[in-house]
């Protein structure tokens, strides 16, 4: 088998880099970042406030965390680098010390860090507070939680008590961003009821849920791709707005795979019709539980989706 040459190396077509390189904004995400706001202006106070934003996977938690964090992005003074948003990504199976190694990492951009879980912890408030950093925002929070025990969600939740606290550690609010069993690191099993303080920490849980088909943010969110792609095909009509939102579930995580196979598959965004979105369809979902394709199956098919998944939906949250 001959070997590819860098230039022959595959690569994504110019209008799919282009589409991907777009900054998608969803219905949530004005009201997320107030919030992020709310508990950023805490900082150094004798009140500093985090925050959990959790929401199935593909909701879009991440999208609006990262793109807050691109906001206010890190800068170099003549004297120091200065990072106002601190933004990490946690692997799977994450511990407290993983997690303070990661913070220090990003910040400092050393690949090597040694000692223990207090020295570390002890280094990273004082660059935090050097930085003259803001916010932290952990995401996939969740992987600091263990199904077998509550002792890794104990200590990972002391370790973020303790870069929040207004006297020891950096004065800094901690954003945790994940599906929903993030959220067991505001009830830990603490030892003593006093350790148990990171919940009055926190301001309201916000959870991003998928948009239901038929509303106002689920069309708003398909205009906008609409407007992105300039396609032949109008995603807006009816019939379209509900084949979107089965083959999605209704996530925006999952719009722009869609349509970026979609890119590839018609070679251009303007010529994307239905029938491209069939093809791209099979190419982005190969385990099909659903057992047609949305886009070249009958509308009888996709209201009976429709009512199933309503059906579904409303026994999980009863």
């Amino acid at each position: 088998m001959a070997k590819l040459l860098p230039n022959d190396s595959p690569k994504l077509l110019d209008e799919t880099h282009a589409f991907l390189a777009q900054k998608m904004r969803t219905p949530d995400i004005e009201i997320v970042r107030r919030a992020f706001d709310a508990c950023r202006a805490t900082r150094h106070t004798s009140c500093i406030q985090g925050m959990y934003l959790t929401g199935e996977s593909g909701a879009g938690k991440s999208h609006i965390a990262r793109g807050y964090a691109e906001l206010s992005p890190p800068y170099q003074t003549e004297l120091q680098k200065i990072v106002p948003i601190l933004y990490v990504n946690l692997p799977e199976k994450s511990t407290s010390k993983a997690m303070i190694q990661r913070l220090y990492r990003k910040l400092t951009g050393l690949k090597r860090i040694t000692g223990s879980e207090e020295e570390i912890q002890s280094r990273l408030i004082s660059r935090l507070i050097t930085c003259q950093t803001e916010l932290i925002i952990i995401d996939e929070a969740q992987h600091l939680v263990r199904e077998t025990s509550s002792v890794s969600a104990q200590h990972a939740a002391d370790a973020i008590k303790a870069l929040m606290d207004d006297e020891d550690g950096a004065g800094i609010p901690v954003i945790c961003v994940g599906i929903d069993s993030a959220a067991e690191l505001l009830t830990g099993k603490a030892k003593f009821k006093a350790e148990k303080q990171l919940q009055r920490r926190n301001r309201k849980l916000h959870r991003i849920t998928s948009y239901a088909v038929g509303t106002a943010n689920w069309q708003s969110l398909i205009e906008m791709y609409q407007q992105a792609l300039g396609c032949k095909a109008n995603l807006c009509t009816d019939n379209m707005l509900k084949r979107l939102h089965i083959a999605t579930k209704g996530l925006f995580g999952n719009l722009t795979p869609l349509f970026k196979e979609a890119i590839e598959i018609a070679g251009s965004r303007h010529a994307i019709t239905q029938k491209t979105l069939a093809s791209a369809f099979e190419v982005f979902q190969p385990k099909n539980k659903l057992g047609f394709n949305p886009f070249d199956t009958t509308m009888s098919t996709i209201e009976m989706a429709i009512t199933t998944q309503l059906i579904s939906h409303n026994k999980d949250a009863a």
